[in-house]
């Protein structure tokens, strides 16, 4: 087994618009992306892998994907980069507009972006749990992707880490609880707890628009904030709040046998 650390960078829910001035809720995220950018190419190490937890675009038009591409490309041209789709993504205009690295599909189902990508010494799951609208925000996996995980967590001891939009479990905030997680989250996570938890690097998610850490049964589950607006999550909110001035956010994370290092960094 590889005792090489991996470094990589999430980054969630840029809400890119189908113009560079496209504003929403009292942000630009193409001019906050870009200073996202520019922070990660900054670094002072070269990131071995860039994962992006959904939401790429505001709206699932062909005019956003391409300003996406276009923030996106010193990364994409530089970096491994995947994403997964969100609840305001296509799954279908993603991956024809964004330059996804090499990665082997879980399901055989078109409509889904739903697939597994290498590193050295450990593997990526990428999961495509959107439900259609009017039904979302929420999510929930299909049995296919489940059982197809299932089936390659069992098939070797390879490390692995697993990337999906929605957060798998309630974070006690009254609106977010009732609307916005993966309804099956707990079947997810009880095929994850079948497997030896020293292999589970952790599951990684966006969607809530603010930083969070959950950890269960020897499992970390991390969201990340989204640059574009922080939402509320008071505990008995009746509706969700945001914050447009939010800093621009993304994480590091550090992957190695010792376990998971997650650093939050904020672009100027």
């Amino acid at each position: 087994m590889s005792r090489r650390v991996l470094h990589g960078i999430h980054l969630s829910d840029t809400h890119i618009g189908p113009s560079d001035d496209f504003s929403v809720r009292g942000s630009c995220p193409r001019e906050r992306l870009d200073r996202m950018v520019k922070a990660i190419l900054a670094l002072d190490f070269e990131p071995d892998f860039v994962v992006h937890t959904g939401d790429v675009v505001n709206d699932p038009d062909p005019a956003a994907y391409d300003v996406a591409a276009r923030a996106l490309a010193p990364l994409t041209d530089r970096f491994p980069f995947w994403a997964a789709p969100g609840n305001h993504d296509d799954s279908a205009l993603l991956t024809e507009r964004i330059p996804l690295s090499p990665r082997t599909p879980l399901v055989e189902d078109s409509d889904r972006l739903a697939y597994r990508f290498d590193l050295p010494g450990m593997r990526g799951y990428v999961l495509d749990a959107n439900v259609p609208e009017p039904e979302s925000p929420h999510g929930w996996l299909p049995e296919n992707q489940l059982a197809a995980l299932a089936a390659e967590l069992d098939g070797d001891e390879t490390p692995f880490a697993v990337f999906v939009h929605y957060q798998p479990f309630p974070i006690q905030s009254a609106w977010i609880d009732e609307f916005l997680p993966l309804r099956n989250g707990d079947a997810l996570h009880t095929l994850l707890r079948e497997h030896d938890s020293a292999r589970i690097r952790g599951v990684f998610f966006g969607h809530l628009h603010r930083q969070v850490q959950l950890f269960r049964d020897g499992i970390l589950y991390s969201g990340i904030s989204s640059p574009v607006c922080e939402f509320t999550a008071g505990v008995n909110d009746e509706k969700v709040g945001w914050t447009a001035n939010c800093p621009v956010t993304f994480h590091q994370l550090s992957f190695s046998n010792e376990g998971t290092v997650i650093k939050a960094f904020s672009a100027p």
